[in-house]
């Protein structure tokens, strides 16, 4: 485990949460967190500051919380300047977009119906009539590739509504397609989020033994044609997903450990993965006779996770990308979370792609407002960029989906050919160590 990752958060104790010096009991935390438990659960043991910036886009309400006070911890400086970029921008993007009125809308819940009709109508017929053939299992693929884009990962991040049993209801989703809701927030929320391109810190940039996107990984002699086989192993993606999601709740860790306060939620989790197996392995299997029947079912996990992987790929793999470590904390202008997050992220494509992939398109709107829909991101975008240039911050769009892929395949070509990337704008990571 990289010893940055412990560094930080190695001092707080497993049940309590850090926001900028100040320490509190989770548990207590939690019944007081109107957004639910669910988040402050999965951040205990760890640092919640810039976490709680990004989802709540104002200062931390200390003086709210105090009968969750446990201590001051002395060994952290911490200043309002240190987000003050941040502050500033929020405040613009209020004017345009209230906090609340920054949820769902209510045409939103039309299209959750449509997608959630169009599977629990297709599985239903499937099973049925024992069609299990290979063309209705690629739909049924793309279909849970709309539920991952645009129904779990906004529910699983707070944003679609301000009630939490709405999110973590239509969250459970994540777990219906075959994933986990709790393993996907302790990736996806906890760490890549708030640690976007960390050669430390994000799992997402850890990459593989074939695919090389951190550089402090060994450069081998078959990556210089990663970027040709990339895009072919992507549709391996789907079958990674349902796997490592049993494999990432059992073992209580994906990364990094998951908070001890998450072990009940796991229950659940594992209870659930087994339906998605007796759904989709054991009853076609014994409706048909045939374990080739499983064969059949090759394409809904090709083709979801493919649909899912590459628009995630393609968004923080581009030409120039930033390259970052130590994303804990900010101590100048180019280690702000503000700045971290928008030159780790790249936008593609207008307000169609967005509707069909939840958002994902404009990649650093989400990431620096997590907590706002996805349907809004089109109206905040250009604020955002026009803040960006007018602090002299990188903002990249790609107009097209084919730019985006040429960038990112200059980008994988890169790291494939040389040990210190030549177009990536790298913060020293070069300088460190790997355990």
């Amino acid at each position: 485990m990289p010893s940055r990752e412990m560094a930080p958060n190695s001092e707080i104790h497993p049940e309590s949460i850090r926001v900028e010096n100040k320490v509190y009991s989770a548990k207590k935390l939690a019944d007081l967190h109107p957004g639910g438990p669910l988040f402050i659960k999965a951040f205990s043991g760890r640092d919640a500051s810039q976490a709680f910036l990004t989802y709540h886009r104002r200062q931390f309400p200390h003086q709210r919380v105090k009968e969750a006070f446990e201590s001051t911890d002395e060994t952290v400086t911490y200043s309002t300047d240190d987000h003050a970029d941040f502050i500033d921008l929020c405040e613009r993007i209020e004017k345009i977009l209230p906090r609340s009125k920054s949820f769902a809308p209510w045409h939103y819940y039309v299209k959750v119906a449509f997608i959630m009709g169009s599977v629990f109508s297709l599985e239903a017929y499937m099973h049925y009539t024992k069609s299990y053939n290979w063309q209705l299992f690629a739909v049924m693929g793309w279909f849970y590739a709309l539920i991952g884009l645009n129904i779990q990962h906004d529910a699983n991040h707070g944003a679609i509504s301000r009630n939490p049993v709405i999110n973590r209801v239509l969250g459970a989703s994540q777990n219906w397609i075959g994933g986990s809701a709790i393993a996907w927030i302790h990736q996806h929320v906890v760490q890549h989020h708030i640690h976007t391109n960390d050669v430390h810190l994000d799992p997402d940039i850890a990459g593989s033994i074939y695919i090389r996107l951190n550089p402090l990984k060994p450069l081998l002699k078959y990556h210089v044609v990663q970027h040709i086989y990339f895009f072919f192993l992507l549709a391996l993606y789907g079958f990674s997903i349902v796997i490592q999601s049993l494999e990432n709740v059992v073992s209580g860790a994906h990364h990094t450990p998951m908070s001890p306060l998450l072990k009940p939620h796991r229950v659940f989790e594992t209870f659930m993965w087994s339906l998605f197996f007796l759904r989709w392995v054991i009853t076609p299997v014994y409706q048909t006779g045939t374990f080739l029947t499983l064969l059949h079912s090759l394409p809904m996990y090709m083709v979801g996770g493919y649909y899912l992987a590459f628009f995630f790929s393609i968004s923080h793999n581009f030409k120039g990308v930033h390259i970052l470590e130590d994303t804990t904390r900010p101590s100048n202008k180019e280690s702000s979370f503000l700045y971290k997050q928008v030159v780790s992220s790249s936008n593609v494509g207008g307000s169609f792609l967005c509707f069909m992939n939840g958002g994902l398109n404009y990649q650093i709107e989400h990431h620096l407002f997590p907590r706002i829909s996805h349907t809004h991101y089109p109206k905040i975008a250009p604020t955002v960029k026009a803040f960006c240039l007018e602090k002299n911050i990188p903002y990249v769009h790609f107009p097209t989906i084919g730019e985006n892929i040429r960038s990112c395949t200059q980008h994988l070509w890169d790291m494939g050919s040389n040990e210190t990337p030549k177009n990536a704008t790298i913060q020293a990571a070069k300088t460190l160590l790997v355990n």
